[in-house]
Order: structure tokens, then C-alpha cells, then sequence
């Protein structure tokens, strides 16, 4: 491989010696070409003279090296989107296993829901998407979709809440209040859409409950999480079905026959964190594990693959604490805001320019973990990689 192109070294004699095209192993080349022709003297003040090109060659390699790295790391707000999308329907278009519409259909994209784009293709009457969302790969017609930069800017809109039932059983009320009449109840684990009212009636809760009806259900007895829509598969929409008339049946049940039941079920035993700084050191050290996994937008898995929001949701639910879905939710209802010198490991580090558009968890000594891009996954980056915006400690 040839390091040098060209050297002319210019003698206290006045006479001239050039190598050219040298390979990898050009020093030894040149002494050994070049010790019969010249004296000792000679060759040792050309040989000067080629140590300070290696060493400039060596500086220009390094320098190039770091700003390679540095373009590559402050290109990674814009990768990271560059193939986001969210479905943009009246109800629902369907999914195809091939870019026309004599295809197979795999399932539902539903309005508002979020998918992560694998490539661009000509198919029939225009352009396609093939996209991931959920558990459904697929193609869909891109009229069909905001992507890029315009999804980024109407991200907050498309992410729903959901009431998890923690206690064995809990009613379902049609006013809030306890002598209210029960419309149904829910099990332990179930989910429980929060209607569009987002509605909170001091110590209740407005959910969506069947197709058509909503009720309250007491706050004390759920968790409230915030989580994208996806894509269905036919399987899944088969089992949403079973799960609606389910539903209904209860409807029919007497309060007396299924009483209401609070108790909320055992789980296994958690540590007991009786000083932040251990808390911290395990948020940490859980978080990395999952280095390497790869980077899905709105995903759900730390293993399968999340997004940047969805990593940090993901990891502190694992500590009991319920976060943001999105970027800016994170920066703006979660936690307090220090300074980036009071970070901590495990508080988050919140980027942007006008808004939020990614975050990631501080790990020390200057650095984080998040999930990059879908190019990159879930990586370790210095902490100054890219613009901060904020810093939210969620912990104390």
C-alpha cells in the first residue's frame, strides 16, 4: 500500500534524492536504496527529513479521523429520522407483502401509528414504503404517510396513554363515583385506553372501555404509561376482537357475581435502594447491557429494538418509574432540571436546538448511553456529542 507519493529532499551537497510510491515498509526501501549511492552523512539528513513526513503523515491521519468521527456524530439527530414515519389515514390502509394491491394483505397501519421505513420503491400507481411497525413488516403506499423532518415536528401528537390495571379486578364506572353504576371491569395487567378527553376527576380516571362506551376507573389502582400505535398483524387483530367481546360479556355479568377485587397480586420481591447512588450504579449497569441492540423507531424492546425515548422509558420502568414516550415529554413533565455539572449517572440528557428531539441516559466520566440511530443501535457517545437542551434529574 503506498503511504508517499513523492519526496524530494534537497542535500547540503546540492544534490537531489526522490522515492517514490513507497509502500508500507518505505523506510527500510529508501536506506536500503539509497545507502550504496549516498555517504552516511547524506543519507542520515535525508533520512531526517522522511521521519518528519511520517510524523506529519501520522498527525493528518489523526486529524482526519476525528473529524470524521465528529461529522458522523452530529449527523445523527437527522439520521435518526430520516426514516421515521406516521401513518396519516382516515381508519386504517392496509399492509402487503409486496408494492401493489394485488398483494397479500399482512395487517393494519391505523391512524396515527408509527413506523420505521427499510426502503423507498417505484410499485404500482407510484411510490411504496416498505416499513416496519410493531411486529409487522410490510408495504403501504406513501401518500399514506407524514415522514422525515414533518413527523419529527408532530410527534407529540401521536402517542396515546393507557391505564394498567395493577389491582386482581377493577371496576369500571359510568360516572365518577363509587355508587356509580358498573359498565365492566378489567384484570390485572389489562390496558385500559385514557379517552381523548384525558379527563381526571379527582381520585378517577376516563377510559375507553368496548367499542363505543368509556368510564372511570380509581386512580389508585392503575399505572398510566404512554406508548405509540403500531401496526396489526391479522393475529393481532383476530386476538383485539376476541378481547372486545370479552368485553362486552362483562357488561352482562352482575357486580355480585364478579365483585370488584383491589388487592393488588404480589409481584417478586425488588431491592430495596436505601441510597440513591445504588439505584443510580444498577440504571447504569442495566442500561448497558442492551449496547449493541439495534435502534427501531417507535419499538418497544430493549432487545428487538427501541428509539431514543423509548430506551430511557424502557430502562426506568425496570425501577418502577413511568417516563415520557417522546424526547420533549421527557425534557418537560419528567423529573427536575439541573445543570449538566450536577449530572449524575442515570439522569437523562436531553438534546436539540428549538425542541428536544432525542435523549440519552448519563452513565459518568463524561459519557452516555442511548440509542443512536437505526444505523448504529444502542452505543456509549461522549456527553457533548451534540447540542444539550437539558438535563432532568427523575431519581431525587
Amino acid at each position: 500500500m503506498a503511504l508517499v507519493a513523492f519526496i524530494i529532499v534537497q542535500l547540503n551537497t546540492g544534490v537531489y534524492i526522490c522515492a517514490q510510491n513507497l509502500s508500507s515498509d518505505w523506510k527500510d526501501n529508501v536506506k536500503a536504496g539509497f545507502e550504496s549511492m549516498y555517504t552516511k552523512e547524506d543519507l542520515k539528513e535525508f533520512m531526517e527529513e522522511v521521519d518528519k513526513l511520517a510524523d506529519l503523515r501520522d498527525k493528518q491521519k489523526t486529524l482526519v479521523a476525528s473529524q470524521n468521527a465528529e461529522t458522523l456524530e452530529t449527523c445523527d439527530e437527522n439520521e435518526e429520522y430520516s426514516d421515521f414515519a406516521i401513518a396519516d389515514v382516515d381508519n386504517y390502509v392496509n399492509v402487503r407483502t409486496a408494492p401493489n394491491t394485488d398483494s397479500e394483505i399482512v395487517g393494519r397501519m391505523y391512524d396515527g401509528a408509527v413506523a420505521q421505513i427499510q426502503e423507498e420503491v417505484e410499485g404500482e400507481d407510484g411510490t411504496w414504503l416498505m416499513v416496519i411497525s410493531g411486529n409487522l413488516t410490510g408495504y403501504i403506499k406513501a401518500e399514506y404517510f407524514i415522514y422525515g423532518q414533518n413527523a419529527v415536528e408532530v410527534i407529540d401528537d401521536y402517542v396515546d396513554r393507557y391505564a394498567i390495571v395493577r389491582a386482581d379486578r377493577l371496576n369500571i364506572r359510568k360516572e365518577a363515583d363509587i355508587e356509580s353504576k358498573r359498565i365492566g371491569y378489567a384484570l390485572n395487567g389489562e390496558k385500559l385506553k385514557l379517552s381523548d378527553k384525558n379527563e381526571y376527576e379527582g381520585d378517577w380516571i376516563h377510559v375507553d372501555y368496548a367499542d363505543d362506551k368509556s368510564g372511570y376507573v380509581s386512580a389508585d389502582y392503575i399505572s398510566v404509561v404512554e406508548e405509540f400505535i403500531y401496526a396489526k398483524t391479522i393475529e393481532e387483530i383476530r386476538e383485539e376482537e376476541e378481547k372486545k367481546v370479552k368485553q362486552l360479556e362483562r357488561q352482562k355479568e352482575d357486580e355480585k357475581q364478579t365483585p370488584e377485587n383491589v388487592e393488588i397480586p404480589a409481584t417478586s420481591s425488588e431491592p430495596v435502594y436505601t441510597a440513591s447512588g445504588n439505584l443510580r450504579s444498577d440504571i447504569v449497569n442495566f442500561a448497558l447491557q442492551y449496547v449493541g441492540c439495534p435502534y427501531v423507531h417507535g419499538g418497544n424492546s430493549l432487545t428487538n429494538g427501541t428509539d431514543c425515548s423509548g430506551f430511557t422509558s424502557l430502562v426506568y420502568a425496570q425501577f418502577g418509574y413511568s417516563l415520557s414516550r417522546t424526547p420533549s415529554g421527557q425534557l418537560s413533565s419528567n423529573g427536575r432540571s439541573i445543570s449538566l455539572d450536577e449530572a449524575q449517572p442515570g439522569d437523562i440528557i436531553c438534546y436539540g436546538k428549538s425542541k428536544c428531539t432525542h435523549v440519552g441516559i448519563y452513565i459518568g466520566d463524561g459519557q452516555i448511553v442511548h440509542a443512536a440511530n437505526p444505523r448504529k443501535g444502542i452505543v456509549v457517545y461522549n456527553v457533548g456529542y451534540d447540542n444539550i437542551i437539558g438535563v432532568k434529574n427523575v431519581i431525587d
